[in-house]
């Protein structure tokens, strides 16, 4: 009967491996890994040779449909796992799990590290309700409005991943985007140089900026809103109302034209009718600075 293992490793820690992650890796036929390289020095610490085969975010739609295919053939027992963490938490796997359900394969679950769970328990916020986003878009403009998004959402807690060379950034834009806010930066969770800092976004990011070593290591970001005054949300469009309020409306609340015409746009006004409504209010705002002016 072929099973799949879904193979949490450690973090960084190889302390914190587990009887069952040993058991699960001693009884596979086959290991499915991230990184063959990054698994195999995992192996090598446990004593353990099994075949490989690599298992990532660039081959996984191809390479996953040729596992489950050789998993039903061959009657296999495979460990699926990541380069450090759990498979399908921002890193690949959920595709293969995706197929081994549809195949009806048994999926067994390894629990272990995992850097979302690890600076949570270490951030001091209250997360009793939170929501994890991964790695935030990078374009600046992007990431701007993902952040309008989660402050959206009225979720207390946010949790992000971020590279070693972006990490400043990202907190420049928090700290402009979200003023107020309080975060929890990790950096190496579990490893010997691991660091940990809290507080202001702003005082954090000043710290961080002033670190000579700040674009080494690996990044968990945990962010407390809660004390940021309600997010204003933008009231849905009323089909009713004219394309010119609409649009109008869109812009008092913050947007700029282009993005109030896009999203307008998306749902579902025509091209001709936002295009005679931008006229529109453009001859309005002529007017009123000729009235203005006279």
């Amino acid at each position: 009967m072929p099973k799949l293992y879904i193979v949490a490793t450690p973090i960084g820690n190889l302390q914190d491996l587990s009887p069952r992650m040993r058991e699960a890796l001693e009884t596979c036929d086959l290991v499915a890994a991230e990184d063959t390289r990054v698994t195999m020095k995992l192996l090598q610490v446990l004593g353990i040779h099994k075949p490989m085969l690599s298992c990532h975010r660039h081959n996984e739609e191809d390479r996953g449909d040729a596992l489950i295919s050789r998993m039903l053939e061959e009657d296999l027992c495979v460990a699926l796992t990541c380069d450090a963490g759990t498979p399908g938490i921002s890193d690949p796997g959920e595709g293969v799990v995706a197929r081994a359900w549809e195949a009806g394969i048994e999926l067994s679950p390894v629990s272990g590290p995992s850097a979302v769970a690890t600076a949570l328990s270490v951030c001091g916020f209250d997360t009793r309700e939170f929501a994890f986003y991964g790695f935030l878009p990078r374009e600046s403009k992007a990431l701007r409005e993902k952040l309008s998004q989660i402050h959206q959402t009225g979720i207390p807690v946010a949790v992000l991943y971020e590279s070693p060379h972006r990490v400043v950034k990202l907190l420049s834009q928090i700290a402009e985007s979200l003023p107020g806010a309080r975060a929890c930066v990790c950096c190496d969770l579990t490893k010997k140089f691991e660091r940990i800092d809290r507080g202001d976004i702003a005082m954090v990011h000043a710290r961080l900026a002033g670190l000579e070593n700040v674009e080494k290591g690996e990044y968990c970001v945990v962010l407390d809103l809660s004390k940021l005054p309600s997010p204003k949300a933008v009231s849905a469009p009323d089909e009713a109302q004219t394309p010119e309020v609409q649009l109008a409306a869109r812009m008092l609340a913050g947007e700029s034209l282009t993005d109030a015409l896009e999203a307008l746009k998306s749902s579902g006004v025509r091209r001709n009718e936002l295009y005679r409504a931008s006229l529109n209010l453009k001859r309005l705002a002529q007017t009123l600075l000729s009235d203005d002016q006279a």
